[in-house]
């Protein structure tokens, strides 16, 4: 992808006027990401705001024992929002961001970015709007973590409810409202742990049902 199509992608660059538009092609490095590149790292300088175009980032803390638990992703179109806050704050990075898929991405050096949030209400818009969504999910994802386990009970009902036939994996036929409704939790937190349990190859998420891959890995 060239850098205009990886801009098109991006609400900031959709509303912006077509003064922002020009300034930011103007502007925009390409940088690529194979999959297991790191990003940044946890405590590092955040000297860049990157919107990604294609592929997927995946944004977790690391703790001593070295479980690590996934904060949010960043798809197609997006913006992170600890890269914000850090650019924002001058602070470091909170937590570290790798490719799960390789990614294409734009990036603007982060003064260039504090400079635009003063100067264009578009951008000023982008960045609280993401500010607003993404504290949405991270407040599922303290729900997530504080009342419950949410990642156990989720895994022992998939166990449970799974059913197959001769040589078929078993499934589950229901949709993630439907399992959070079961768990008394939130479908953002279902949904989030899915992918998790996917990406670990426990199972594969499938429109309307979750095939349970390996059932060990849950156990």
């Amino acid at each position: 992808m060239d850098k205009k199509a990886i801009l098109s992608r991006s609400p900031l660059y959709q509303n912006a006027d077509p003064q922002l538009r020009e300034i930011m092609e103007n502007n925009a490095l390409i940088t690529r990401l194979e999959t297991g590149s790191y990003y940044i790292h946890e405590g590092d300088t955040v000297e860049n705001f990157a919107i990604v175009g294609e592929g997927q980032l995946r944004v977790f803390k690391s703790g001593s024992t070295g479980r690590e638990i996934t904060l949010y992703t960043v798809n197609p179109g997006e913006s992170c929002l600890l890269n914000i806050a850090s650019i924002m704050g001058g602070t470091p990075s909170p937590a570290t961001a790798q490719a799960a898929i390789t990614v294409q991405a734009v990036l603007f050096p982060a003064a260039t970015i504090k400079h635009w949030v003063a100067e264009f209400p578009a951008v000023r818009d982008f960045i609280f709007g993401t500010l607003a969504t993404r504290v949405s999910a991270m407040m599922a994802l303290v729900e997530e973590v504080i009342f419950r386990n949410v990642d156990r009970r989720l895994a022992a009902f998939l166990v449970e409810r799974a059913e197959g036939r001769p040589g078929v994996l078993p499934s589950v036929s229901m949709t993630h409202e439907q399992i959070a409704s079961e768990l008394g939790s939130a479908r953002e937190v279902v949904s989030r742990l899915l992918k998790e349990f996917e990406r670990q190859g426990a199972v594969e998420l499938r429109r309307g049902h979750i095939v349970v891959v390996d059932s060990d890995i849950l156990q």
